[in-house]
């Protein structure tokens, strides 16, 4: 009998835990308005970062690749959070191999790739950490790399280290079609989230919006409920 994935999901993925809620609804409408954005340029690689830690980067970037596969987009949620990856957690992948193993054999990166919970919904996720994660989401390799995994996929969800407090997100946000920068209601201060849009306009990277994380609504059973805005760089 095969093994049911969605029975190791953190329930707060709940575009599939909780289908009905407001927050899988507004991971929907997020996922409508990138459609809508990506008729102007292939939005083909998109960064989820944050300003800081605990606003929630990890679980918009799982969300919202779910919702993507929903809708029939072939799709990789990559972990690119070599400083604190998560995406493994949520999704209940063994980590003993990914992105850092594929960086080293890019030319086998298909064997570090995992089944995701439902269709059209494949996994990558970090590796071992390694000791220069910003030498690494910044190399040639990773570069190329992400030209590779863009060209088999529809679409290439990353989720990166917080801008203000590392690099390694800044560098890489420079290959990405687009950037989805999370914010977290009541926890992250306006001056470093400002401090988080200056430091990715500070090397072009196309800032798609902002992602209002964890605003609490009456009559709801999930204390999260994502918000979009779009603000351009």
């Amino acid at each position: 009998m095969p093994l049911d994935l969605t029975q190791m999901l953190d329930p707060k993925l709940v575009v599939l835990t909780a289908p009905r809620s407001v927050a899988a609804e507004q991971y929907r409408a997020l996922r409508t308005n990138l459609e809508f954005m990506s008729v102007g340029g292939a939005l083909e690689r998109i960064m989820i970062t944050s300003a800081t830690p605990g606003a929630g980067k990890s679980l918009t970037a799982g969300n919202l690749a779910l919702a993507l596969a929903q809708a029939s987009k072939n799709t990789l949620l990559v972990d690119a959070d070599l400083r604190r990856p998560m995406i493994h957690h949520l999704f209940g992948n063994a980590n003993l191999s990914g992105l850092t193993t594929a960086l080293t054999r890019p030319d086998e990166w298909e064997k570090y790739v995992q089944r995701g919970p439902i269709a059209n919904l494949s996994i990558m996720t970090s590796g071992p950490i390694p000791p220069n994660p910003s030498e690494l989401l910044s190399s040639v390799t990773m570069i190329s790399l992400a030209g590779q995994l863009s060209q088999t996929y529809d679409i290439v969800v990353f989720d990166t280290p917080p801008v203000v407090s590392f690099t390694d997100a800044v560098a890489l946000s420079q290959t990405m079609d687009g950037v989805l920068l999370v914010v977290r209601a009541g926890h992250t201060s306006r001056k470093s989230d400002i401090k988080g849009k200056e430091r990715l306009s500070q090397v072009n990277a196309r800032v798609l919006g902002v992602v209002l994380n964890d605003v609490q609504m009456q009559d709801e059973a999930y204390s999260y409920y994502y918000g979009y805005g779009e603000k351009k760089s």
